[in-house]
């Protein structure tokens, strides 16, 4: 059965945790755990290479989980409404598939101007967090204009 599940779906069921066996969906392409109680996920997590689009979004995940920078397939990753403090952007440059990035209304304090030259990243959703650079008017502009702003404040 594990070997035939290809969405898997387990949003608004107040799940508190991701017990380890999740990695035993080895055909998984499509993971929605949105709107639940998570802070974390299991480092066997990581081996979901088949993964394409991970939705956590509305939990409490103070950072994005490490075992996701290991999602070599994944394309979207909608991680908005968490209490995401920081970007790691040496995880996401390991995502050479990653063309979505969510982060709305999260905690997120600065966006590292190198996030510019992540040219994989063609939709990215930054609005609703208390960092000040880059400012509100350039989050509307959309994402060719957030990435070509990072990337004019990258130290040479």
């Amino acid at each position: 059965m594990k070997d035939l599940v290809t969405d898997l779906v387990l949003s608004n069921n107040v799940i508190g945790y991701v017990p380890q066996f999740i990695s035993q969906f080895t055909r998984l392409s499509f993971l929605n755990l949105s709107n639940n109680l998570l802070n974390d996920l299991p480092t066997e997590f990581g081996v979901l290479n088949t993964l394409r689009e991970l939705n956590i979004a509305n939990n409490r995940f103070p950072c994005i989980p490490n075992c996701v920078y290991e999602l070599q397939g994944l394309e979207i990753l909608i991680a908005s409404e968490n209490h995401i403090k920081m970007l790691n952007v040496s995880g996401l440059q390991n995502m050479r598939r990653l063309s979505t990035l969510d982060l709305r209304n999260n905690d997120i304090e600065t966006v590292p101007p190198i996030l510019g030259n992540l040219t994989n990243i063609t939709h990215l959703e930054l609005v609703g967090n208390p960092f000040r650079q880059p400012r509100h008017q350039i989050l509307m502009k959309g994402t060719d204009a957030i990435m070509s702003y990072l990337r004019d404040r990258i130290p040479t």
